[in-house]
């Protein structure tokens, strides 16, 4: 049976947020690290709204709620390269998977 792809993707999310946390922490940026882990907050808070409640309408909404964080991390990290880049990849598939497939839901 072939590796589940949630699963990888899951994996390059958690690699990706630790390494902008990491970064995050070693600047000292008090504000992007705890916007990091606000990010992985959510996005766990979202999974136990979406698939707990099993609710189609709660996913969209949080994920729409949950790009507000999303974008000001990105925008707290504009001066780091590695974290923006690190961070892009994400940012990009919220705003251009997430919010218009739980839409289409």
């Amino acid at each position: 049976m072939p590796f589940p792809a949630f699963v990888t993707v899951g994996g390059v999310y958690y690699v990706l947020l630790g390494v902008v946390r990491y970064r995050a922490v070693a600047r000292e940026d008090v504000a992007a690290s705890r916007l990091a882990l606000m990010v992985l907050a959510l996005n766990e808070g979202w999974n136990a709204v979406f698939f707990g409640r099993q609710s189609t309408r709660s996913g969209f909404f949080g994920v729409l709620a949950f790009t507000v964080p999303v974008i000001a991390l990105q925008k707290a990290v504009a001066g780091d390269r590695i974290s923006t880049l690190a961070l892009a990849p994400y940012t990009i598939w919220v705003l251009a998977y997430d919010v218009p497939g739980s839409y289409r839901l």
